[in-house]
């Protein structure tokens, strides 16, 4: 094996092993079963989440741009049976931020990679 090669398989090996979370940071000061049951205890109200989101204006106007009118919109919200509105809101809710988030380390990371590897 290359003088090169072994130190880049190093470094790569340091860098994820040093990358590891701390023993501090998987603590938390809630067990996990009061968190559970806090979870759980919340009740969602299916029909109100999906008629909250697709009764906003940015959702209205596509339904607009598909040729439903508001009218059509609530009607097949309210036609909706309960299992099918707890899976579109379920749906709704765990939709999240539209980007992507970076971690330094894999920044850096990928950064010795790639200034290794290119030797």
């Amino acid at each position: 094996m290359s003088k090169h090669l072994s130190l880049s398989l190093i470094t790569a090996f340091a860098a994820v092993t040093l990358a590891a979370p701390l023993s501090a940071q998987g603590r938390s000061t809630i067990d996990a079963g009061t968190l559970d049951a806090a979870v759980s205890a919340k009740v969602v109200n299916s029909r109100a989440v999906v008629s909250a989101a697709l009764t906003s204006s940015t959702a209205l106007a596509v339904a607009a741009n598909l040729g439903l009118s508001p009218d059509a919109v609530a009607s097949r919200i309210a036609a909706l049976d309960d299992a099918s509105a707890k899976t579109v809101a379920d749906q709704i809710l765990a939709g999240g931020d539209d980007r992507i988030v970076i971690s330094t380390t894999a920044v850096i990371i990928g950064l010795l990679l790639i200034i290794l590897l290119t030797r």
